[in-house]
């Protein structure tokens, strides 16, 4: 059984408190002795949590889920650190325990991802790749589970709706979980990018599925500012991250992708640029071929509708040698 000292589960909510309700009834239940945190972001009314089984941080305002994650993780103290969504519930201690096992076999890993389970029967992103243009490839999404999801695998991010972290390795990469300019969007991948090129990975291990009710908080936002957030913080973090190969090799394409999406939904992206310094002990060229990926060109038209629409998948792409 998990204790406090092993591991912190932190939840980040805005309002939504019959989801988290149900998400933190199921983590009571399967890790009872793990230290689990709650943040009520601004919610409004306050959440009503019970406080005396749970560590409640309440924010005055909204501070979007990379603030809200950040004002947390002070608060951990275990060794590894689970970020759940609070639309994400536990079928069980399995899928957890299995990414603990997997994280102390594997040193060099720092954060993992479990399978997660949208509500039609077919998968999330089982982590996410980068492609020769700069954007992501979300591999598995909306597939049946099957041999794509059934071993694990070092991926470019994990999904931040099951993500359990190394806690120490946060001070390898800035001392800051996410940007807090980012607001919501986008963090999880910019940290776990901090990851590679801090010397750590990033993995998928195939655990019994999480259910995850996707875009519940963002089905909540206008969809022209989820647009505007994402394509800004993509655009940041490259601009902080990437170095002469990134931008020699994805960066035309990168910026088409960027720049067209922000003319097809009507906006504009925004540097929000905050250089966290750390030291770099990898260089591209050491691990974007193993998170790269090929995929037909179509796949990114079916990207930017697939943002906001359901569209059938893409065929599953074969990585990058």
């Amino acid at each position: 059984m998990l204790n406090e000292v092993q591991l912190s589960v932190l939840i980040v909510s805005w309002n939504q408190a019959e989801r988290l309700a149900k998400c933190v009834g199921a983590v009571r239940t399967f890790l009872p002795e793990a230290q689990t945190i709650v943040v009520d972001n601004g919610s409004a009314p306050p959440l009503n949590l019970p406080e005396e089984a749970i560590e409640v941080v309440r924010s005055a305002q909204n501070l979007g889920y990379a603030g809200g994650n950040n004002l947390g993780f002070v608060r951990c103290r275990g060794e590894f650190v689970l970020l759940l969504n609070n639309d994400a519930v536990l079928p069980s201690a399995r899928p957890i325990e299995a990414l603990v096992r997997f994280l102390r076999a594997h040193p060099k890993a720092a954060a993992a991802q479990a399978k997660l389970m949208l509500p039609d029967g077919t998968l999330d992103a089982c982590g996410e790749f980068l492609t020769p243009a700069g954007v992501l490839y979300h591999h598995g999404y909306r597939h049946f589970d099957g041999p794509h999801a059934d071993h694990p695998f070092p991926v470019f991010a994990g999904k931040g709706a099951c993500l359990l972290i190394r806690r120490s390795a946060v001070a390898d990469v800035g001392g800051l979980l996410f940007r807090p300019s980012f607001f919501c969007y986008y963090e999880d991948v910019d940290f776990c990018h901090r990851l590679w090129l801090a010397g750590h990975e990033v993995w998928f291990v195939p655990t019994e599925a999480v259910f995850h009710d996707e875009g519940s908080s963002a089905r909540l936002l206008p969809s022209r500012m989820v647009w505007q957030r994402y394509l800004s913080n993509m655009l940041s973090s490259a601009m902080d991250l990437w170095r002469a190969r990134a931008w020699r090799t994805m960066g035309p394409l990168f910026l088409l992708f960027v720049f067209g999406g922000a003319l097809f939904r009507g906006t504009w992206p925004k540097i929000r640029r905050v250089h966290l310094g750390f030291p770099r002990k990898r260089a591209e060229r050491d691990f974007l071929p193993r998170v790269t990926v090929r995929v037909p060109l179509r796949y990114y038209w079916a990207m930017v509708r697939r943002r906001f629409d359901v569209v059938p998948p893409c065929s599953l792409p074969s990585q990058e040698a």
